[in-house]
């Protein structure tokens, strides 16, 4: 993974901080959350395939928030802080040049 990918996935720790500070909405977390990962395009596959499965962790519980679908109380405060966590950590790994296990 070259340098720039590296910084564009490291800018998810900035994102999820101002999530946690509350000076950004879940849904604007994820929209911003994908299009880092994107804009980084990383080619290796443990890279993709361990940012999708936490993204779409987080994605979920973003749905069980906002969508009309979704039953009510369906939304777990305690996964969402996990799949954050969890998140925050690979992004942390993966930006100092880690791969994710």
């Amino acid at each position: 993974m070259e340098d720039h990918q590296r910084a564009l996935i490291g800018r998810m720790v900035e994102h999820l901080d101002l999530y946690a500070s509350s000076q950004t909405s879940l849904p604007k977390l994820v929209e911003d959350l994908r299009g880092l990962f994107e804009a980084s395009d990383p080619r290796e596959l443990g890279i993709r395939d361990s940012f999708q499965w936490l993204w779409a962790e987080l994605d979920m519980e973003n749905d069980l928030r906002t969508e009309p679908w979704a039953p009510a109380g369906s939304a777990d405060d305690v996964r969402l802080a996990e799949v954050i966590d969890a998140l925050r950590s690979w992004a942390t790994r993966v930006a100092t040049g880690e791969l994710p296990a």
